[in-house]
């Protein structure tokens, strides 16, 4: 059974991949995902992805999904310590939140076809409009902040970061 739900898994995170990857591949920055043995992020364990900016002009969205069991999940949201290392040494720290739950419901989507009930699929904008401060090859750091020093329930953590445009005249109405 474990076996099986972890080549399902697998098989859908390759498939995202694969689409992401083929879908207008410019503009996107990075897009991998991070697998967690047994379903279980230990928390002095940060995932670490190396991020190759071309051009510091312009504005990046990051988002994170991650693919959680709801049964074993025992907060509304999933607390994550962010810290990026430019080319140049510089660390910018900052946490961020992926909210589970809306209104007391889980958010996101069940895993289609999952032999195991309350598998699900959150994706959050973390930073909308993030910025680098030169080009270069960056390293981003994300660590679980929670209590717990294993979080059980935790398949996946998927990290995309794409360039996007802020839409001036949007924000001024």
């Amino acid at each position: 059974m474990k076996s099986e739900m972890r080549l399902y898994l697998l098989s859908f995170l390759f498939l995202l991949s694969l689409i992401a990857t083929s879908c207008g591949g410019k503009n996107i920055l990075i897009d991998e995902t991070r697998e967690f043995d047994h379903a279980v992020w230990q928390r002095f364990s940060p995932e670490s992805f190396d991020i190759k900016v071309d051009n510091a002009d312009d504005y990046y969205r990051i988002d994170f999904e991650v693919v959680v069991d709801s049964a074993l999940m025992r907060n509304p949201q999933l607390p994550l310590t962010v810290n990026f290392y430019s080319p140049d040494g510089e660390r910018r720290m900052f946490y961020a939140y992926i909210n589970l739950t809306e209104n007391g419901r889980w958010k996101g989507q069940m895993l289609k076809g999952c032999p195991k009930e309350g598998i699900r699929v959150i994706r959050q904008t973390i930073k909308p409009f993030f910025t680098f401060n030169s080009a270069g090859t960056y390293r981003m750091d994300i660590g679980q902040a929670t209590s717990q020093y294993d979080l059980d329930g935790v398949y996946s953590l998927r990290l995309d970061i794409e360039r996007t445009e802020i839409d001036y005249k949007a924000l001024n109405d």
